[in-house]
């Protein structure tokens, strides 16, 4: 039997892949491997971040309690440009920097109190977070609290049988 002339042979099978194929999986195994790790590092930067965003608020936090009890205590407010702060975390590498601002408050009587924290790296040189906290109270250089427990000695010498005072 005669084989047919149109009839062609069939294609033999690789057995292995081209360089050309092997380079091109590389290059894209390699890009892949780039992308995950900026994005690993990405993470980092942004826990990072948080964990000293977190804190200066707690600082913040802190250091205007303290003033509003020193002010309930009698203690005129400060002005403080910028002091240390000790973080919470004693493993923690980053400094943080706190300023207390005093300032007249948009209406007669009060003060505005602003504490700012600033959250540096270990060096110093780049800023990773900022967090501030305004309160409004009441000036106590007016002496209202004074006058508020005047008026309620007067009213509780007037509801035990007092003589009520002429206006």
């Amino acid at each position: 039997m005669r084989s047919h002339p149109l009839k062609q042979t069939p294609p033999q099978r690789r057995r292995a892949f081209s360089l050309l194929e092997m380079l091109l999986a590389l290059a894209i195994l390699g890009s892949s491997l780039a992308i995950l790790a900026q994005i690993a590092g990405t993470g980092v930067s942004a826990a990072r971040e948080a964990r000293a965003l977190a804190t200066a608020r707690m600082i913040c936090q802190t250091k205007l309690s303290e003033l509003l009890l020193n002010m309930q205590a009698g203690q005129t407010p400060t002005t403080i440009i910028e002091a240390p702060a000790e973080s919470f975390d004693s493993a923690s590498t980053e400094t943080y920097v706190y300023s207390v601002e005093i300032l007249p408050g948009q209406l007669d009587g009060l003060l505005s109190l602003r504490v700012s924290v600033i959250a540096r790296a270990g060096d110093g040189s780049e800023q990773l977070a900022a967090f501030a906290l305004d309160r409004w109270v009441i000036d106590p250089a007016l002496g209202l609290e004074e006058a508020e427990a005047e008026e309620e000695a007067l009213r509780e010498e007037i509801a035990s049988g007092g003589e009520e005072p002429v206006a």
